[in-house]
């Protein structure tokens, strides 16, 4: 079992959402413990039943933009939180319960949550969500202190960024 997880969560092809993604997938090529999760949704549940604790990178639309935040995840479900439109939006809360329903996890859960500037259709990825990228970093580190773990990257993660973006607009 794995101590801990970073899953980045949402969709390039919507403005800021994809930018947890995008981080994500910048950092799994240098560590094994980062998935991109992309807008994968429930469909992510198998990948993160075997590790101890889950740390989120996600957008939060009740932050300030360019804010970062650690916040915790309870995920405990409801009749509500199990009524979904869309199976690939999925977030790190309901992901958590489900997990927890499954009794395939009991650890702690957090969200490192960066406000967005924009979440409107086919926009890059803002200026203050691109800007707090250093900072979500920073708490990354911290917290991955915690389980003796180093997060490793080499470039400039901003720059990764913009190309994931490019990748999935097309331009």
């Amino acid at each position: 079992m794995l101590p801990v997880k970073i899953i980045g969560l949402g969709n390039p092809l919507y403005g800021d959402d994809g930018l947890g993604s995008c981080l994500a997938r910048f950092l799994s090529q240098f560590n094994d413990f980062v998935i991109d999760g992309n807008a994968h949704g429930i469909a992510l549940l198998g990948n993160l039943m075997d590790a101890h604790d889950l740390i989120f990178i996600d957008i939060d639309t009740e932050l300030k933009p360019g804010a970062v935040a650690l916040e915790k995840v309870e995920g405990e479900l409801s009749i509500t939180d199990t009524t979904m439109l869309d199976a690939h939006r999925a977030s790190p809360s309901l992901l958590v319960g489900y997990l927890r329903a499954m009794k395939a996890f009991n650890g702690t859960a957090y969200v490192v949550a960066i406000g967005p500037g924009n979440t409107e259709p086919f926009k890059p990825v803002s200026n203050e969500a691109l800007n707090a990228v250093s900072a979500a970093l920073k708490l990354l580190s911290e917290l991955l202190s915690k389980y003796g773990l180093q997060l490793r990257y080499e470039g400039d993660p901003k720059d990764a960024i913009i190309e994931c973006y490019r990748d999935a607009l097309g331009y």
